[in-house]
């Protein structure tokens, strides 16, 4: 069987070196025999070159190169399946957090993003400094547990993680859904509302970039592309995109995440796996900056200090190390980029109650400020007044209040003051109770410089002197500075308040005030539980006024997710306290209201005061929308229930002290449980 074969091909052989002789070119009949008017004796070539011109041979390499491209995606979601078992014995029981680890061959973008994005948040380690508002609520559970009630659940928002998609198999570049404009406009609300504070990169330079990838992608999209461009240009304006989304969107974009999982694996290994680049430092601040932006300050503080560790490794914390930068513009993005780090890492410290890495000592006396940023020289000898304030309340225990150097909080706090009067008068604020309106003038970012500037000023003292409200005790023991604190709570409370009523600068960019927010609540309402006879009738106009402003809080925002765990454990502990759990939540929401319109709150005779209990925490948001009232209706319960006591007080017998019978600070003690004190359900809250 194999002759006849094998002699046709040796004949085929034959005929088509003789067709090649003659300069036969195959055609039928061939341009040769033509001319000659002789008949072809040759075959056709069955190869001929227009082949390659067919549909049939296109469509065949077009089939070929999606099952290539299928194959190599399921070759890396493989073997990336393979090595999580190898990755989780590494890790022992702590969880993988989304921004780093990188393996050999990383899995797709969606897959690795979506798989960390379902981490509950609260499995981050465990550790948490006084200064954070987790650290109270394992206080708290402690001391709740050893009284026999059930400890403070963890659970986050079940909507939280909603709108995760499933696994894309083959990736397009979520670059293509933005056209020229849109990439402009994100990039200059970056400028606006992020760049002014921390100019880390010249957003013109970004922008004309923008322009040029408009067009390569509008060329790219005639081809039906499945590759990600992720060259350093693109990834600067890719993450300025994302940080601006989310920004518009107060927290949560799809369009963001989308974005940043097409560059995570590339990000990780920048962060993590190649060696330090000062041409990367600006990018991964702005990585970090995302995530705070996304509401998650531990990936924040975890990100902004590991780049402040590649700027020490670089050298960039001395000035003979910044000169070695031969480039003038990546010199100036470096410097800008590392004081950036240094402010963020220390501001997120605060935050988590976790260390800061750079250190005063170990930076050269002789390094430049970014002098042509006033605001970001103002934060930085702000940050280090604030290391001052970490050394004094970083190591508190329960007993702090009993501590207290009354001296050295005076001096920081006069440091703080000092330092304002110093920083440049456009960024000051004077008098704001007699403005009448903030108008949108030429001069409308350092309008916003000057509110965030102030605001950082009392955030400071706040947390400079929260630890006088520790407990009744405390206050009695500090009369001036419990008075202080409360004072600038108030004032805070009252110019967010006064900002939300003249501009649309808190509503836009609400991620920003959160904190300042946050901590005021927390000082108010601490201040009128602990010394309600001294505190709770001036602070409960303040309290409803910073409630209006917790009514448009996002259910995802970070704020409102320490609201609710406040609220969780306010409701625990409830009981030990001598309130109602059982209540209908309808009825203590119209006594709130008598006692916001009366100026005080009035209990029924013979009943106890109230708060919601279990009922009502099943009411915890299923609704984004309703998310901010439900938090202000609690609060307010909360906050009429706990200062209520004041009026009416039981003791074992179920007695009653009548609402105008005197009540001594010191005899709160006894309501407040072990240590006389709700501090823990609150401290998280700074």
């Amino acid at each position: 069987m194999l002759l006849p074969k094998n002699g046709f091909i040796f004949a085929a052989t034959a005929n088509e070196c003789k067709r090649r002789k003659i300069k036969c070119n195959g055609e039928t009949p061939c341009q040769r025999c033509g001319n000659l008017n002789l008949a072809c004796l040759y075959a056709p070539n069955c190869c001929s070159g227009n082949f390659k011109e067919s549909d049939e041979f296109k469509q065949v390499t077009s089939q070929l190169g999606r099952l290539q491209e299928e194959v190599g995606w399921l070759h890396q979601t493989v073997k990336a399946l393979q090595s999580e078992p190898a990755r989780y014995s590494s890790l022992g029981d702590r969880t993988m957090t989304h921004g780093h680890g990188t393996p050999a061959v990383a899995p797709s973008p969606s897959h690795s993003s979506t798989s960390l994005n379902r981490q509950d948040s609260s499995k981050y380690g465990s550790f948490r400094g006084p200064t954070s508002m987790a650290f109270s609520l394992d206080v708290a559970n402690n001391t709740i547990n050893n009284m026999g009630y059930k400890g403070i659940s963890d659970e986050e928002n079940p909507h939280l993680n909603d709108g995760m998609g499933p696994m894309s198999t083959r990736p397009r570049d979520p670059l293509h859904e933005f056209d020229k404009d849109e990439m402009i406009r994100l990039c200059r609300l970056h400028e606006e509302e992020i760049g002014i504070m921390y100019p880390v990169l010249n957003i013109q330079t970004v922008i004309s970039h923008a322009k040029n990838m408009a067009t390569f992608l509008e060329t790219l999209r005639q081809q039906s592309p499945r590759e990600l461009v992720n060259d350093d240009k693109t990834l600067q304006l890719k993450i300025i995109m994302c940080c601006a989304l989310v920004v518009e969107e107060h927290g949560h974009s799809d369009k963001a995440i989308r974005l940043f999982e097409s560059m995570e694996t590339v990000l990780n290994r920048k962060l993590m796996a190649e060696a330090a680049d000062v041409a990367t430092l600006p990018i991964l601040a702005l990585v970090a900056g995302y995530r705070f932006l996304s509401n998650d300050e531990v990936l924040a503080w975890r990100v902004m200090g590991h780049v402040a560790r590649l700027c020490l490794e670089l050298g960039i914390h001395q000035r003979t190390g910044l000169m070695r930068i031969q480039d003038e513009e990546e010199r100036k993005n470096a410097l800008v980029s590392f004081w950036s780090a240094y402010v963020l890492d220390r501001r997120w410290a605060f935050a988590t109650g976790l260390p800061f890495v750079v250190q005063d000592e170990e930076i050269d006396s002789e390094l430049p400020f970014p002098e042509e940023y006033p605001y970001l020289v103002a934060m930085i000898t702000y940050s280090r007044i604030g290391a001052k304030v970490w050394r004094q309340v970083a190591h508190f225990g329960p007993v702090l209040a009993r501590d207290l150097r009354s001296g050295e909080l005076e001096n920081v706090d006069q440091e703080l003051l000092q330092w304002y009067e110093q920083i440049p008068e456009e960024v000051k604020v004077r008098n704001w109770d007699k403005e009448k309106h903030i108008t949108s003038t030429p001069s409308y970012n350092l309008q916003r410089l000057r509110i965030w500037t102030y605001l950082r000023l009392n955030q400071m003292r706040i947390w400079l002197y929260t630890p006088v409200l520790h407990s009744a005790t405390s206050i009695m023991a500090h009369p001036t500075q419990s008075e202080r604190v409360v004072d600038i709570a108030k004032d805070t409370i009252r110019y967010l308040s006064h900002l939300n009523n003249t501009t649309n600068l808190y509503r836009r960019v609400q991620v920003f005030y959160h904190q300042f927010l946050t901590s005021a609540i927390a000082v108010v309402f601490l201040a009128s539980v602990h010394a309600p006879v001294r505190f709770s009738a001036s602070c409960r106009e303040e309290f409803y006024m910073a409630l209006e402003l917790v009514k448009d809080l996002s259910a995802k925002s970070w704020a409102s997710q320490r609201l609710w765990r406040t609220i969780r454990s306010l409701k625990d502990v409830a009981p030990r306290f001598g309130l109602n759990a059982e209540d209908d939540p309808q009825s203590t929401a119209a006594l709130g209201m008598i006692g916001l319109a009366r100026g005080h709150m009035e209990q029924q005779p013979f009943r106890k005061p109230s708060i919601p209990g279990q009922q009502s925490q099943a009411a915890t948001p299923d609704s984004m929308a309703q998310n901010g009232s439900r938090i202000q209706a609690e609060m307010s319960r909360m906050f009429e229930g706990y200062v209520g006591l004041n009026g009416f007080q039981y003791n074992d017998n179920e007695g009653q002290q009548g609402p105008n019978a005197e009540v001594s600070e010191t005899s709160n003690g006894g309501m407040f449980g072990v240590d006389g004190t709700v501090f823990p359900q609150f401290k998280e809250m700074y």
